[in-house]
């Protein structure tokens, strides 16, 4: 019989020692719990934000992050986007080493010429991100010493948010779930403890951008130390299967499509993110001496009724991201049907964990307006429902479109934001200037509602299994918009309906079961 030139000897595969990875189900588990503390806190970091600062500050601050959280996958050509679809591929075929070297290559060179770019130009990104007239396009060279300041603290940001993203993306991808948790958390405590406190201090805007790159940089500490600790054992566990064997150039070939389309999702998709606050920031109704002030509150209250909101897309977006190397694993080993299950259930259970969360924070906001906002924000909390409908619409399509991407078919999703961005910017131009900020928001609404069919238009044509579960999870956030109570009735319904339904609730008592007594039973007994 014959054997493989390039295959490890048996006796060095015996002595290798297994590549320990989280499950799915306790991954999930333990970001949730880490998350709803995280997220807490992020909460009071946004209600400290907008009590200790004016509306026209919080707006700049929504600009400024808004900027640095989207633009740097896209000036990163998707490059780490490759990571947590690849990672186990070429794990499995011994070039892991070469494979995550490759991406560190690209990154740092794309990071350093975006950077170099805001140095040299700052008045330009100052009109951007702001639309500062005093550094406008008929001035760009003409930049203040603020404006100099603030825009090297968003260059900072940048660097600290890539440094950040692709530490927790690799350690997602080698599904070590527990670690990016913490990374999460570490980040969230830290930028609320330096942001706050020098806003107590009475610190200027430009201090809390400065604060948010050092929180970046402390989150990476954990996980850089567990990939230091783990990394030969991801190499070289009794998983591999082969030595390297994937030339430079075959890896590429592999690599650049679907980082093509992963930039070109990450385009068209943060353009849509911040289309509406651009909208706001350039078209909203008033007197053009004074439309930047006008657009900076505006966007100001806009990020006040969207701070709940926000709390769930990116739980969502968390979500998919540690769902999306489960997805691989399960499609590189040709268990297709799970990764459809696995797809359909996480969408049911986050349309109804987040309408939840909805219609409790619907209950609670006037209370939260009126006293924690001294009423400041009046205009924030009328949009709400809408923002809690829309932000909950885009978590699950964060999470439906791993399906696309798992089946190497993800430039639909670039396809179906690029009909929804269209959409926007059409409603926006057409219903801002007129109803002012109530027009952004429904304009939004919409443009979400045509993004989310477009997406599960592709699932299906894809191979996706369509079925009643996909429509309860498509409108039930809907209900949030005629009132908490109409939301909540909604979750009853479904549970109902799901309680009923034998294969789905056989598929979450077999999760349970298979992580949590099992595993006790196992080590009882020793096996």
């Amino acid at each position: 019989m014959s054997t493989v030139t390039n295959a490890i000897p048996a006796s060095s595969t015996a002595n290798r020692a297994r590549f320990q990875t989280d499950s799915l189900a306790v991954g999930m588990v333990i970001m949730l719990l880490m998350t709803v503390i995280g997220r807490s806190i992020g909460f009071v970091r946004g209600i400290a934000f907008c009590r200790f600062m004016d509306d026209v500050d919080v707006g700049r601050w929504s600009m400024a992050f808004g900027f640095i959280t989207l633009i740097t996958p896209v000036m990163l050509l998707g490059i780490p986007g490759a990571m947590p679809r690849f990672t186990e591929h070429f794990r499995l075929r011994g070039d892991l080493n070469r494979f995550i070297r490759l991406i560190l290559w690209g990154t740092t060179i794309c990071t350093g010429v975006f950077v170099g770019l805001m140095m040299l130009r700052p008045g330009w990104f100052a009109y951007l991100i702001f639309l500062e007239t005093s550094s406008g396009p008929a001035a760009i060279s003409n930049t203040t010493p603020q404006v100099d300041l603030t825009v090297t603290a968003i260059a900072v940001s940048v660097i600290g948010m890539i440094a950040f993203n692709f530490v927790s993306d690799l350690c997602a991808s080698l599904r070590q779930v527990r670690v990016v948790s913490i990374m999460q958390f570490v980040q969230g405590v830290s930028f609320t403890l330096l942001s706050v406190g020098w806003l107590l201090m009475a610190g200027a805007f430009v201090g809390v951008v400065f604060a948010f790159a050092a929180a970046c940089v402390i989150a990476c500490l954990p996980g850089g130390l567990i990939l230091a600790r783990r990394w030969t054992a991801a190499c070289h566990d009794e998983e591999v299967t082969s030595e390297p064997s994937s030339t430079l150039t075959s890896m590429i070939r592999r690599l650049a499509p679907y980082a093509a389309a992963v930039w070109m999702m990450n385009l068209i998709g943060n353009c849509f993110e911040l289309s509406d606050r651009y909208m706001i920031l350039h078209f909203m109704p008033g007197d053009e001496s004074i439309r930047q002030i006008i657009g900076q509150a505006a966007v100001g209250q806009y990020h006040s009724g969207r701070i709940i909101p926000m709390l769930l897309l990116s739980l969502g977006t968390l979500v998919a991201g540690i769902m999306m190397p489960y997805l691989a694993a399960d499609f590189e080993a040709q268990r297709h049907d799970r990764v459809q299950s696995r797809v359909r259930d996480s969408l049911l259970t986050a349309s109804i964990l987040f309408t939840a969360v909805g219609a409790v924070a619907l209950l609670v906001a006037p209370w939260l307006f009126t006293n924690l906002l001294q009423d400041r924000y009046t205009e924030g909390l009328s949009v709400m429902p809408f923002a809690l409908c829309f932000c909950t619409w885009s978590a699950l399509v964060t999470i439906g479109q791993n399906y696309l991407w798992t089946v190497e078919k993800g430039k639909w999703v670039s396809v179906a934001m690029t009909v929804g961005l269209g959409t926007n910017f059409g409603l926006n131009a057409l219903w801002l200037p007129t109803f002012g900020l109530q027009g952004a928001v429904l304009a939004t609404l919409v443009s979400h509602g045509v993004v989310m069919i477009g997406v599960w238009t592709a699932m299906v044509c894809c191979g996706y299994q369509l079925d009643r579960w996909l429509l309860a999870t498509t409108l039930l956030p809907l209900s949030l918009i005629w009132s908490p109570v109409t939301g909540l009735l909604g979750i009853l319904i479904i549970m109902g309906l799901a309680w009923r339904d034998r294969a789905l609730m056989s598929r979450f008592w077999e999760c349970v079961t298979s992580h949590s007594i099992t595993r006790r039973l196992s080590g009882m007994t020793g096996t």
